[in-house]
C-alpha cells in the first residue's frame, strides 16, 4: 500500500497525515469521519492517529483531526470521539456461532450441584411442553473424574429425557430416560472407544449418564431432539448480533457440528443476502469422524460453493485430541490420577499426517484442535513433514488451544510459521484449573499452561479466539475479557472469586496490552487469510472498526473487561451503537 506522509503538529504531538488511496480523493467526501479520538491503527510505522474517514466500504483517510476536515461534505456523518479509543474491529480466530443451539435451556454455570439441579428443575417447570429438558454449562468441578451420574437426574426427572451440555461442549449429562430413548444400554457400542464413549459402570457395563466427546453426544442428540437447520441458523443469527455488540467484525467458524456444514453456511449466506450479516465469516470443514479418511475433498467442495464477499469456506479443522477433564487430551506424560493413560487421539495420527500433507500439496489451510502437549508436537511434526515435501505451498497452519506446550516445541511456531491460536480467557486460576492440576500434576501444569509470551518472545505469531461456547469455567465471547486475562492471568471478578493462586502460573506468560490487541486483530486476521483487507487501520483496507469508551492504554488492566463498546462498524456499515 503506497502512502505519503505529511507531518503536522497537533496538541504538541507530531502525528502522520496519510493521503487517501487512489480513487478515493478527498473531493469525493466521506460517508463517515471519526475525529478527536485515540486512534490505534495496528500499523507499526504509524501506530497512533486522531481521525479516520470512511468512504463506502473502505478507509479513505487515517491521520489528524485537522486533516480529516477535508473529507467532510454536506452528507458526511461526523462522529466526535471526544478522546474515546478507535481501533480495528476485533477478529475472532476460533469460535462456534452455530453451537448457540447447545446453549439453550437452563444456565448451569454454577459451582454448586444443588443449584444446577434447581435451575434445571425451574427451567422444566417453565417449559412444561418441552420434549427434552435442556441445559448448558455444568462444570466438571461438580463431579469426580468419573463424571456426572444419571441417578441425580433420575430422582427429579424419572419420566422425561434430560440432556445437559457441559461447559466445554465436549460432553453431556443425561438421565435414564434419555439413554432409553437413544437406545444406549450395556450392549450398545461406543462410537470411538477410549475417545468418544458412554461412561460405564464397571460392575455391569451400564451407561452412567456421562456422554463423552462429540460423536457420542451427536448420537444421543440425533435420537432425542435433532437440531434443524432453521433452529440452528436462527440461534446463530441472534448470537452474531451479540458478537457485533462486543466489537467483533470478523470470525473464523471453528466447526458447524450440529447440522451439515453446507446448511449452516447457507444460513450465513442468507443473512448476507438480506443485508443482516454483521460480521465476516471464514468457515471450516469440521473433521471429527475417523470414518472420513479424506476430509480435504470435503473442504474443496465447500470452497467451490461458498466464496462470497462475507462468507467463505476454505480451511480444514482437525479435531486431533480432546480435553484433560475427560482424560482425552493427548499428553507427553501420563495423567497424574491415571498413570496408565496419556490420553487418546480423536483422529488417528496417520490420518492426520496424510490430511495435512494433502492440504499442503494443494495450498489448503489447516487448523488443528491440539490441546495437550503431545497433540501439539504431533501436529507440528505433521506440518513439518508437509512443508518439507511441498516447501512452496501457500498453506497456512494453526495449532488451536495449545493449553499445554513443552519447552522443545516453543521455537517451532516461528520455524514452521504455525500460528499459536489460544483462548486467553481460559488462563484464569479458577476451580477448573485447580482440578486440571490434580489430574495432570502441578509439575506439568505450572510449567506448561498457556505459554503465550514464550511463543511471542521466540518470534512466533499469536492469535486469540474465545472458542465460545466451549469454555473451562465460564462461556465467554467478549474479546475485552480475553484481553484482560491475557495480561493478568487473574480471574475476572464478574466470574468468580480468587481460587488456589492469585495468578495462573507460569507468571511470566502474561503479555502486554499491545501484544493482546495485535493477537485480537491483525494476527487473528492472518488466521482467516484476511490480513491484507482487515486487522489494521490503513487507507484502502475495509472499514471494520470498533470504538471503546476509554483508551485502554490509560486504564488499569483490571478495568479492561468492563470497558463498554460504543460502536462497531463492519464494511463501512454501523452494526452496533450503544445507547
Amino acid at each position: 500500500m503506497k502512502r505519503t506522509v505529511a507531518r503536522a503538529a497537533i496538541l504538541g504531538l507530531f502525528l502522520p497525515v496519510l493521503t487517501p488511496a487512489s480513487g478515493a480523493a478527498a473531493s469525493e467526501k466521506a460517508d463517515y469521519v471519526f475525529k478527536n479520538g485515540a486512534v490505534y491503527t495496528l500499523e507499526s510505522a504509524n501506530p497512533k492517529a486522531e481521525a479516520i474517514a470512511v468512504t463506502g466500504k473502505k478507509i479513505s483517510y487515517v491521520g489528524t483531526s485537522q486533516g480529516a476536515d477535508a473529507f467532510i461534505g454536506k452528507n458526511t456523518k461526523v462522529i466526535d470521539l471526544r478522546g474515546q479509543m478507535l481501533l480495528p474491529g476485533f477478529v475472532e480466530s476460533h469460535i462456534h456461532p452455530t453451537l448457540a443451539i447447545f446453549t439453550l435451556g437452563a444456565d448451569l454455570q454454577s459451582d454448586l450441584l444443588d443449584e444446577v439441579l434447581a435451575r434445571t428443575k425451574a427451567w422444566s417447570n417453565a417449559h412444561p411442553d418441552a420434549k427434552v429438558i435442556q441445559g448448558f454449562g455444568w462444570r466438571y468441578t461438580l463431579f469426580s473424574t468419573t463424571g456426572p451420574n444419571k441417578r441425580d437426574l433420575d430422582r427429579l426427572f424419572p419420566d422425561k429425557p434430560v440432556m445437559l451440555i457441559a461447559i466445554d461442549v465436549h460432553s453431556a449429562w443425561v438421565n435414564s430416560k434419555a439413554l432409553e430413548l437413544a437406545g444406549i444400554d450395556a450392549r450398545h457400542p461406543d462410537p470411538a472407544p477410549g475417545v468418544s464413549f458412554f461412561q460405564r459402570d464397571p460392575q455391569n457395563n451400564e451407561p452412567t449418564g456421562w456422554v463423552v466427546e462429540t460423536l457420542a453426544e451427536q448420537e444421543v442428540l440425533a435420537k432425542l431432539c435433532p437440531p434443524t437447520p432453521e433452529s440452528v441458523n436462527a440461534a446463530a443469527a441472534e448470537k452474531l448480533r451479540e458478537f457485533s455488540a462486543a466489537g467483533i467484525t470478523a470470525l473464523w467458524d471453528a466447526g458447524i457440528a450440529t447440522i451439515p456444514t453446507e446448511r449452516g453456511l447457507e444460513g450465513y449466506q442468507q443473512l448476507e443476502n438480506e443485508g443482516k450479516l454483521p460480521v465476516r465469516i471464514v468457515a471450516s470443514y469440521y473433521w471429527n469422524n475417523p470414518a472420513i479418511t479424506d476430509p480435504v475433498e470435503k473442504v474443496l467442495a465447500l470452497r467451490r460453493k461458498f466464496n462470497s464477499e462475507l462468507v467463505q469456506a476454505r480451511t480444514l479443522k482437525i479435531l486431533f485430541d480432546g480435553g484433560e477433564a475427560q482424560h482425552t487430551a493427548a499428553m507427553l506424560k501420563p495423567y497424574a490420577d491415571q498413570p496408565d493413560s496419556r490420553g487418546e487421539y480423536q483422529l488417528d495420527e496417520k490420518l492426520v499426517k496424510a490430511a495435512v500433507l494433502k492440504a499442503q500439496a494443494i495450498g489448503l489451510d489447516t487448523h488443528a484442535h491440539a490441546l495437550g502437549d503431545r497433540a501439539v508436537r504431533d501436529y507440528l511434526d505433521a506440518v513439518e513433514a508437509a512443508q518439507e515435501a511441498y516447501p512452496k505451498s501457500p498453506s497456512r497452519h494453526t495449532a488451536a488451544h495449545v493449553s499445554f506446550l513443552a519447552d522443545d516445541d516453543v521455537s517451532r511456531f516461528l520455524k514452521l510459521n504455525v500460528t499459536l491460536q489460544t483462548s486467553a480467557q481460559w488462563a484464569m486460576p479458577d476451580p477448573t484449573m485447580y482440578r486440571s492440576a490434580q489430574i495432570l500434576g502441578e509439575d506439568v501444569c505450572f510449567r506448561e499452561w498457556y505459554r503465550m509470551n514464550s511463543v511471542l518472545k521466540a518470534g512466533g505469531r499469536l492469535a486469540l479466539g474465545t472458542d465460545w461456547p466451549a469454555a473451562n469455567y465460564s462461556a465467554i465471547y467478549r474479546p475485552l475479557e480475553a484481553i484482560q486475562v491475557a495480561m493478568t492471568r487473574a480471574i475476572l471478578p464478574q466470574y468468580g472469586k480468587e481460587q488456589f493462586t492469585p495468578v495462573l502460573p507460569p507468571l511470566d506468560e502474561r503479555i502486554t496490552l499491545d501484544q493482546a490487541l495485535k493477537a485480537s486483530t491483525l494476527d487473528a486476521a492472518y488466521v482467516l487469510g484476511l490480513e491484507e483487507k482487515i486487522g489494521s487501520l490503513q487507507v484502502g483496507k475495509m472499514a471494520d472498526i470498533v470504538v471503546l469508551e476509554k483508551d485502554l492504554h490509560d486504564i488499569p488492566a483490571s478495568e479492561i473487561s468492563t470497558t463498554k463498546v460504543k460502536l462497531t462498524m463492519m464494511n463501512g456499515k454501523i452494526t452496533h451503537r450503544a445507547q
